[in-house]
């Protein structure tokens, strides 16, 4: 009986190989695909088991079991951590394979190119799949190309592109009767009212996704609703309707959700004065939350190490809150992922109107050689224009940007601090004195500027924390040993030093030569350098020395800067806050 057993399943492989020929595929492939969506980790065992078998069938079934690979490990929440798997299943779809899958595989090409944090090429293949898919049939995968994509565009605060994908994301769900979906969508698209701030829109359809979920009696998303109603409420500060919300939502969580409720939990025992609660989730946030979280947690857990007195516990998280925040910079492509967007609209309405302009070609070449000599001319002229603007708009856009910088500089400064306080204790002897009708208004002001006052004191004590740690670089120590030198030519820098101290403060400071150009991207190399040593903390003489110029040079130069950045005459020292802010 066991020979028999041994004999019968090599044919019964077979048997599977031939009946799936050139048109179906095998069973156990089809019923993976059949749990992948209502079980997946029922799915990824079973295809796990079938791993060898599969190695040894046509290439046609071999791509079809790595596509449900994919897609199964998506469905569980297992984070994709190399793209080589879909690199090959995109490769044969793409040259030939079946091609009813090829908007599903550029589809999975997205997930896994969102997991490794590269969005713009997430993006593309989004609209791949979108391009692909066929004009009746697939509604549901077009409704999920259609979530992902916005919410690509919500993490990169694109609201108003994000709330139009997700509205075709919730038409396409209602199509195909997917109420799971339609529940997922109607909570995007609170989510992107609320990025835009329209709170009563916000509200409207939170409960709508509320009742529509609760209709379906399915506890998980009632949880999942409930903890984007949690948020809404945490921004509004009605605390009270918060915690119904957080109670409910942690009661049946998924595990997807479980990131975004601890870190709302922080937020609203922090706020409402709990701190050992808040504590809690920021511990569990730091260890296992995702990278915008993590940042989060470490830079609180820092500040509560501060209140504490225990300068090493802040110092070891403040360090990592930076190391989070430069993964976050490398993460962040906002503009890539514009211009990709653009591109993508542009080449739609081009096949639109390529019809059209092969229709009206002869027309246009006759046209154009008739009035070629004054096209010419007239594109010339548009084309000047067009650069004028440009470089208008570009001088403008720095110039926004940098007063956005010293506004957020002088707002977090120890005299705004000051002089909020003042403002605070000044309220709190209105509220004193104040009759019942204006006393909430006045409650409201003092809670307001409390809580901005606490943001800019958070500010200012990171600010301090980094140019702490700056002082105690290697680099700053072996500058201050060399200005101690009494050789004029042991003091001057080289390029390999400029290097250095580039790389020290990168560490300390994220992005900061991006911030600099962002200010004005035309500073000389002597003006970055400058840059440099008073982001380092050095003083202007001992700036002079390392650079070979006087000390009038220094100042005269720190002083154009500032001139060329605001348009206006400033002091040196002014620029030199603006530097350290960044």
């Amino acid at each position: 009986m066991k020979h028999l057993v041994f004999l019968s399943f090599p044919l019964l492989v077979l048997l599977g190989f031939c009946a799936c020929g050139q048109g179906s595929y095998p069973s156990v492939l089809l019923r993976a695909d059949s749990l992948a969506s209502v079980a997946p980790d029922s799915a990824r065992v079973l295809l796990a088991r079938w791993a060898d078998s599969a190695g040894h069938a046509p290439e046609r079934v071999r791509m079809y079991h790595a596509l449900l690979t994919v897609k199964a490990a998506d469905k569980a929440y297992v984070r994709h951590t190399s793209d080589s798997l879909i690199k090959e299943v995109l490769v044969y779809y793409e040259s030939g394979g079946d091609e009813t899958l090829l908007p599903e595989a550029y589809y999975y090409a997205g997930r896994v190119y969102r997991d490794l944090g590269d969005a713009p090429q997430a993006l593309d293949y989004f609209e791949r799949a979108a391009d692909a898919l066929p004009t009746q049939g697939q509604e549901v995968l077009a409704g999920k190309i259609c979530s992902q994509t916005g919410t690509l565009f919500l993490y990169q605060r694109m609201y108003e592109e994000a709330l139009e994908m997700y509205r075709l994301a919730y038409a396409y769900d209602v199509k195909a009767g997917d109420v799971r979906g339609q529940v997922f969508a109607l909570r995007d698209i609170t989510n992107a009212y609320q990025g835009l701030e329209k709170m009563d829109s916000a509200l409207v359809y939170i409960q709508k996704a509320y009742d529509l979920a609760s209709a379906g009696g399915k506890t998980e998303l009632v949880s999942l609703v409930q903890g984007q109603r949690l948020s809404l409420y945490l921004q509004l500060q009605e605390y009270d309707s918060a915690k119904i919300c957080l109670r409910e939502a942690l009661k049946h969580m998924h595990p997807a959700s479980r990131n975004g409720l601890y870190v709302m939990a922080s937020q609203l025992y922090n706020y409402t004065g709990r701190l050992d609660s808040a504590v809690y989730y920021w511990n569990l946030l730091a260890d296992s939350g995702t990278i915008y979280a993590k940042d989060m947690a470490h830079f609180a857990l820092a500040q509560v190490a501060m209140r504490r007195k225990d300068t090493d516990k802040a110092l070891e998280h403040f360090v990592q809150s930076m190391a989070c925040q430069d993964s976050i910079r490398r993460l962040t492509n906002t503009e890539t992922l514009r211009q990709m967007h653009s591109l993508y609209n542009y080449k739609l309405r081009e096949k639109e109107n390529q019809e059209l302009k092969a229709e009206k070609q002869q027309q246009q070449l006759l046209f154009y050689g008739a009035l070629g000599g004054c096209a010419l001319l007239l594109s010339v002229a548009f084309a000047y224009i067009q650069y004028v603007r440009r470089k208008r708009t570009e001088l403008q856009r720095h110039l926004e940007y940098a007063n956005r910088v010293k506004e957020e500089a002088d707002q977090q400064s120890g005299q705004a601090i000051r002089d909020k306080e003042q403002r605070i204790a000044a309220l709190e002897l209105q509220l004193r004195e104040s009759d019942a009708v204006h006393r909430e208004q006045l409650q409201r002001q003092k809670e307001m500027m409390e809580w901005e006052n606490r943001q800019a004191q958070a500010a200012l004590e990171k600010k301090r924390l980094v140019e702490a740690a700056m002082e105690d670089t290697d680099i700053r120590k072996e500058l201050e040993v060399r200005l101690s030198t009494s050789h004029i030519g042991n003091k001057m820098l080289k390029g390999k030093d400029w290097l250095r101290i580039e790389n020290e403060i990168e560490v300390l400071s994220p992005g900061f030569k991006e911030k600099i150009q962002a200010l004005y991207p035309h500073f000389s190399e002597f003006e970055y350098h400058l840059c440099l040593l008073i982001r380092l903390g050095m003083r202007p003489v001992g700036m002079a020395e390392l650079t070979a110029h006087t000390k009038e040079s220094i100042t005269s130069a720190r002083r154009r800067m500032y001139e060329k950045v605001f348009r206006k005459k400033g002091t040196p020292s002014g620029w030199d806050e603006i530097v350290l802010s960044l």
